[in-house]
């Protein structure tokens, strides 16, 4: 008799999918759902105290994907599916526009199984200059979704880039979770043969160790996101969703893995090593609440930094007096103004310059 305790996914649908989204918005907007990681604190930058230039003459400009933007900044895939969540999609294409930034969307699985969805994840009309980034579970290949699906919604969105993201752990915890990925990693190097755009991979939460990291490089792929705890915890966001079994094990789970400063410092080398002709990118996301702890992740390694949930509430709950856009444009002011603080207190007049002025914190 086997006696493992892995009940069976609810029966997922469209509708429930959409259900889904709004859930995580919803939980998103009221409730702590965070890790507690505490590791940015291990490593600092070392401040020069006699900055031999001009604040004017800060660089803060970076090359990704092939493609030159005026910061180090992308903003994650967040939500889509749902009316809310489109509002918001298309604020941050706006802002991502105006600030040169890529902009990552919310997993457009649901896209796929109902393409009248598809005007909910379309923000190509109102930013037809932004940096646009698919994304798709790459579980999903195992339940449907084939490579030519993700390709044509590529075209359908006139997007520039794809990403396909891990996230076990969610998938694990969640109602509705599509809990095998057995065979992902041939999905992947399919999909990288054929994609008209760079293909990147990214973890939502978990982390990545040097081993993975190097394992989808030998896919093909162009970049990776480390998606390391310390920010959204998908398992704290799935547990809440359902019975008190899974809020128990949501909440077990809210600090499982490696952060993002971790999982930078173990995959920078990794990237170095696959770079050759071909170079290839490494993007630090989860928990990056300024500018100052960007910069320390630039100086480990990343090559962009992934913002997610502070941009979400500031879309979602503006402060009292400001839309819904201008609390936006205040969070990426702030962001865009810590960063050039952090590089000119530390004499980094281009962003390369960090990894020089990068010390660890001695243990006291």
């Amino acid at each position: 008799m086997d006696k493992r305790a892995n009940p069976a996914p609810l029966e997922d649908s469209p509708q429930r999918a959409a259900e889904r989204k709004q859930n995580h918005i919803d939980i998103c907007k009221r409730e702590n759902v965070e890790s507690r990681s505490r590791s940015h604190a291990s490593y600092f930058l070392a401040p020069d105290s006699l900055p031999d230039f001009s604040p004017e003459a800060l660089e803060t400009s970076r090359s990704f994907l092939g493609e030159s933007f005026a910061w180090p900044y992308l903003i994650t895939g967040m939500t889509g599916g749902v009316e809310e969540g489109q509002r918001m999609n298309e604020s941050l294409a706006q802002l991502a526009e105006r600030w040169r930034i890529p902009m990552g969307l919310g997993s457009q699985k649901l896209m796929l199984k109902d393409p009248s969805y598809k005007r909910l994840f379309d923000v190509r009309r109102v930013a037809p200059k932004a940096f646009l980034i698919g994304n798709i579970g790459a579980v999903s290949f195992n339940y449907g979704v084939s490579v030519a699906d993700v390709c044509r919604m590529v075209d359908d969105l006139k997007l520039n880039a794809c990403a396909v993201h891990l996230n076990a752990l969610q998938e694990q915890i969640q109602p509705e979770g599509e809990r095998n990925f057995a065979r992902v990693g041939r999905a992947l190097e399919e999909l990288v043969k054929v994609s008209s755009v760079p293909v990147i991979v990214k973890e939502v939460g978990s982390g990545m160790t040097a081993e993975t990291c190097r394992r989808l490089f030998e896919c093909g792929i162009s970049a990776v996101d480390v998606g390391g705890n310390g920010g959204t915890s998908w398992s704290v966001i799935e547990g809440k969703r359902g019975d008190p079994l899974t809020q128990r094990l949501g909440e077990l789970f809210r600090n499982w893995g490696l952060s993002t400063l971790e999982s930078t410092v173990e995959c920078a080398p990794v990237c170095k090593a696959f770079g050759g002709v071909l170079a290839r990118g490494l993007v630090a996301t989860g928990g990056v609440r300024d500018g100052q702890q960007a910069a320390v992740l630039l100086a480990a390694g990343a090559q962009m930094c992934g913002i997610g949930l502070p941009f979400f509430r500031a879309v979602m709950q503006p402060p009292v007096g400001l839309s819904a856009d201008e609390s936006l444009e205040q969070e990426m002011q702030f962001f865009a103004r810590s960063l050039e603080i952090a590089m000119y207190c530390s004499g980094a007049r281009r962003i390369d310059d960090l990894a020089a002025r990068l010390r660890k914190r001695s243990e006291l």
